[in-house]
């Protein structure tokens, strides 16, 4: 008997050094929170919402995924709350990463991209140079040759404000087109596209609603990624410029640094398969946006490598010293 008890306690600290084996086997124990930075009703908050109601069928013990707006702070204080959880896979985050890519170059934040772990990215934005429909600019190479002619005259906006990811990426653009564009902060896309339908600005840089039976017609593709649906079928992207310019603005899931990598493979595992759930397939469908994966160590590549260009362009902007 005695010989039985010391294997059994053998056994029980082989099993206590073998974190992998009996962490990935309980959990999750209970509801896990998705941190939304943004309030109830846009896109990211859709998304969460469609996800968190399939989640459950994909994770161990089926439990559950709440979904948990933290608006404000230009998105920033839903990411100090992610950031200052405990790394233990019960509180994720969906955020666009350009959260990440810009704000914490200002130092207004206790966090930077070191903060966080990427466990997956499940869209990328698309996002083009659009103009109204009934524009005189009837594509991408009249654009441009009028562009030439006139530097500084075509004016666009985007749905953030100086500084943030869609202006740098159009900074991005100018920069290695060599075209001069005038960007017209507005705040929120609501604003933004009001803006080009009343004629305030020429053109936008963000996603066109013709497939929503909108009238902002996109001339270009800056991202890889289009909507869905033929109405984009004729419209070039930016990898098939002459100057090849590819912006991306992927939204994906984040979990705080720490957590341990058996749970980010059960949580990886389930967004994925939760990516190919019909009802989310439908999501996607309905909302007319592409899926488009990327694995954690790609999503994190992508983001130190668009946070660099981003640094060095709020610098040379002297928006940060």
């Amino acid at each position: 008997m005695k010989k039985i008890n010391v294997l059994f306690a053998a056994l029980i600290a082989l099993l206590a050094a073998m974190p992998g084996l009996t962490t990935a086997d309980n959990f999750p124990q209970r509801p896990i929170e998705l941190i939304v930075p943004f309030g109830a009703g846009g896109t990211t908050d859709v998304f969460a919402r469609s996800f968190a109601r399939v989640l459950g069928k994909y994770l161990p013990h089926e439990q559950r995924v709440v979904v948990v707006n933290k608006p404000g702070g230009a998105t920033t204080i839903g990411m100090s709350v992610l950031a200052a959880a405990k790394p233990d896979g019960y509180t994720l985050g969906l955020s666009p990463s350009g959260t990440i890519e810009v704000m914490q170059h200002y130092g207004r934040t206790r966090w930077t991209a070191d903060s966080f772990e990427p466990i997956l990215a499940v869209l990328d934005i698309p996002a083009s140079i659009n103009v109204l429909d009934s524009s005189e600019f009837e594509n991408y190479a009249q654009w441009k040759q009028y562009v030439e002619a006139n530097p500084g005259k075509f004016t666009f906006t985007t749905s953030g404000a100086t500084g943030g990811s869609a202006h740098l990426a159009m900074e991005q653009f100018m920069e290695k087109t060599g075209l001069k564009l005038r960007h017209i902060p507005f705040e929120g896309h609501a604003a933004s596209q009001a803006a080009v339908l009343g004629g305030q600005v020429m053109g936008s840089f963000a996603m066109p609603n013709l497939h929503q039976g909108g009238e902002i017609r996109p001339l270009v593709f800056l991202t890889d990624a289009k909507p869905l649906g033929d109405d984009y079928a004729d419209t070039p992207v930016g990898s098939s410029l002459d100057t090849p310019v590819t912006a991306s603005f992927p939204m994906g899931v984040f979990a705080p640094k720490g957590i341990p990598a058996d749970r980010v493979a059960i949580l990886h595992d389930a967004f994925k398969a939760a990516m190919d759930d019909p009802d989310v397939i439908r999501f996607y469908e309905t909302s007319g946006l592409p899926r488009v994966y990327q694995d954690g160590e790609t999503f994190a590549a992508g983001i130190r490598q668009r946070s660099a260009a981003n640094k060095r362009l709020l610098k040379q902007m002297g928006l940060i010293k």
